[in-house]
């Protein structure tokens, strides 16, 4: 997204694809980030680069419309995404605490557990009956934006209070980097983030 013209803001800006080894771009450096560690964010620079009008996706002009229209598909693909490792979160730590001994019982033998975990489970249905009524508005052609905001907005709180409450439970080994939980802990905080997040 560049701007291309003076203007407002959602009139002046246009969707650019560049290849990254056009002459002007240089990427100086990979950054280390707290999650996602299998894709790469990098700084670049762009100077003095030269784009062709070929390389302009749709109307000139038009970029920050269409980038805020397709929010409504990446807000769901979000969603929907992660739906599966929220189920196998829980899932992974019903099985670790049924096998994790702590005072003499199993960790899922405390009435405490299987009810967040029974909570958490609901709050994953409810997420999923959210995004299937979304999905099924949008492909009817229905503009679900506030349907794929909250959906957005839900997956980002529960994902984060999910992989919190269930590395609890799985207690120092969670921690370690060998565990999904931990990698799940990890990265499950960009949700919030990316997409716009939920503070802005």
């Amino acid at each position: 997204l560049a701007r291309t013209s003076d203007g407002p803001p959602h009139r002046s800006m246009s969707l650019v694809c560049l290849p990254m080894d056009a002459r002007g771009v240089t990427i100086s450096r990979k950054i280390e980030k707290l999650g996602m560690h299998a894709s790469d964010t990098t700084e670049s620079a762009f100077d003095g680069v030269r784009v062709p009008r070929s390389y302009v996706i749709g109307e000139m002009g038009m970029g920050f419309v269409y980038q805020m229209l397709q929010f409504q598909e990446e807000r769901m693909f979000a969603a929907a995404s992660l739906l599966d490792g929220l189920d196998r979160t829980i899932n992974d730590t019903i099985e670790y605490a049924r096998q994790r001994n702590a005072f003499g019982k199993s960790v899922l033998d405390n009435q405490v557990v299987h009810f967040r975990l029974a909570e958490l489970k609901t709050e994953v249905e409810l997420l999923r009956s959210l995004l299937y009524r979304a999905v099924g508005l949008y492909v009817k052609g229905v503009n679900v934006t506030p349907l794929a905001s909250m959906a957005k907005l839900k997956v980002g709180r529960l994902g984060r209070e999910l992989s919190d409450a269930c590395l609890q439970y799985w207690g120092g080994m969670g921690f370690s980097d060998e565990m999904l939980i931990s990698r799940f802990f990890r990265d499950m905080r960009l949700i919030s983030i990316g997409q716009i997040g939920r503070a802005v």
